[in-house]
């Protein structure tokens, strides 16, 4: 039972963090192939919401559609959370044999 909770776990956190790398992925591309920003700073959106992240998609407005544009960050750490329970589950299965 714990393997597959602990498979569960890894597979939903390993698609949610892909998930928010492609999102990023969608949503800062062509900001930075435009020029708006480098890629260190939109590497920085990827794990934070900030100021110059909320300028580069409002500046990148017209070549997306909006629910795109609205690229959130805490989707990736709550991946990573849960990405780090299946690791939690795994040792605790393997800890109590």
């Amino acid at each position: 039972m714990r393997s597959r909770v602990t498979l569960a776990l890894l597979t939903l956190g390993s698609a949610t963090v892909l998930g928010a790398i492609a999102w990023w992925w969608i949503t800062f591309g062509d900001v930075v192939r435009f020029g708006y920003l480098s890629w260190h700073e939109a590497g920085g959106c990827l794990v934070q919401n900030s100021d110059i992240c909320s300028l580069a998609k409002a500046l990148c407005l017209g070549s997306h559609p909006r629910f795109l544009i609205a690229y959130w960050a805490s989707v990736l750490w709550l991946g990573v959370v849960v990405l780090s329970a299946s690791l939690l589950t795994s040792e605790r299965a393997r800890v109590a044999q």
